[in-house]
């Protein structure tokens, strides 16, 4: 009888810690861990912003890795969904929903101006704070409770590049060639506002498709060589600009070619080859970091941090949409550190919203009531491309 009482307590506990297994289990989470924050992202992986937005997720997972191998956000750990727009304004806004609907307590993304201003709307209704990595105007104009942006605006851009090309070049009349997207026609028409301020006059104007032939901007080169431009500006992202750079480089068109922020990465110096050299452009600092950072400073402890993590990753070195990609995860964690356990994503809005001072890989972030950008002109620099490589225009 006693060996058949042992028996049958043995049992009744076994049962017992395997009910509780089970019932931890189901939890997902072990003795005292805490609910994950979930992050949503979208952004290009595929696409026409591909050279964008792969960068941008390489920078965004290698955050989250660290963060969770340190413990997580007060004790959270970070969870964050990636998924690809494939450069597609009603693909990003779908998936958009779907992160929301999944409980995200704030989106990032996207990685064009197209796709987050199709994205932004949703955000906005859904009262939850989005962080974009793209850079056209249009993005903080009107009503920008909800949205957040970590690049140099696209006004920012060109006034880096007319004051270059008033004080260094010393010229006047500009033609003005952009893509078709929002990123290339909010650049045509902040460049357009902003020329008269230089005494610079815009002689003509050109618009080309993302999908251009060689062909194609040939024509669109001849129409502008018919009006005699002093230096051409170039606004849009890959591969238009190596496409324009090779096509000009075969026609002769010796004119200054100065370029927007958006050919910010290694892919327009692959495609346009040795008629990249020579090419000018304004960029955040994190381009030519080794360069312009001052080696005692946070930023560049911070940017050097990075770049060896990447390196290590990728085998490539950081570029400015990387940098993007860190800065707006980068942005959320530090704004969800000052939060407690319970998060709304009103809360986690108001605390971005209450950020000042925080170095990131483009410069150093002030957010406000009434701005939303973050970063000033004096965080970007000009860049000169010689011999293939990035070179800072002191």
């Amino acid at each position: 009888m006693r060996r058949e009482r042992v028996a049958i307590i043995f049992i009744s506990l076994l049962i017992f810690s395997l009910v509780m297994a089970a019932f931890t289990g189901c939890g997902g989470k072990g003795a005292g861990e805490k609910e994950p924050f979930k992050i949503g992202v979208v952004l290009s992986e595929s696409g026409a912003n591909e050279p964008l937005g792969k960068p941008e997720k390489v920078a965004i997972e290698l955050y989250v890795e660290k963060i969770n191998k340190s413990g997580g956000i007060n004790g959270h750990p970070l969870e964050v969904t990636i998924k690809d727009d494939q450069t597609d304004a009603a693909k990003a806004l779908e998936l958009t929903n779907e992160l929301i609907a999944d409980g995200s307590l704030a989106i990032i993304g996207s990685s064009g101006t197209g796709q987050t201003n199709s994205m932004k709307g949703a955000t906005s209704a859904a009262k939850i704070p989005q962080v974009c990595m793209a850079a056209g105007n249009s993005i903080t104009e009107g009503d920008f409770t909800w949205i957040f942006r970590t690049p140099p605006t696209d006004a920012m851009a060109a006034e880096k590049a007319l004051l270059y090309v008033k004080e260094k070049l010393a010229k006047t009349k500009v033609a003005i060639l952009h893509d078709s997207t929002g990123f290339g026609t909010d650049g045509k028409k902040v460049i357009e506002g902003l020329a008269p301020n230089y005494g610079i006059s815009i002689v003509t104007t050109e618009a080309y498709d993302p999908k251009v032939t060689e062909e194609g901007m040939d024509t669109h080169l001849t129409n502008i060589q018919s009006k005699n431009p002093e230096v051409l500006i170039v606004w849009g992202t890959n591969p238009g600009p190596a496409i324009a750079a090779r096509r000009m480089k075969s026609k002769g068109m010796n004119i200054p070619f100065v370029a927007s922020h958006g050919i910010a990465n290694q892919k327009f110096i692959e495609l346009a080859g040795d008629a990249a050299n020579g090419v000018v452009f304004p960029a955040g600092q994190v381009l030519v970091w080794e360069q312009v950072m001052d080696p005692a400073s946070p930023q560049y402890k911070l940017v050097k941090e990075f770049s060896d993590d990447f390196v290590a990753k990728t085998g490539t070195q950081i570029n400015t949409f990387a940098g993007h990609g860190y800065d707006a995860i980068l942005i959320v964690t530090e704004a969800l550190k000052k939060l407690g356990d319970e998060v709304t994503p009103a809360q986690l809005r108001d605390a971005i919203e209450q950020i000042r001072g925080l170095v990131g890989t483009a410069g150093t972030f002030n957010y406000s009531p009434t701005d939303h950008n973050g970063l000033t002109v004096d965080d970007l620099v000009m860049v000169q491309i010689v011999d293939n490589k990035w070179k800072a225009i002191p």
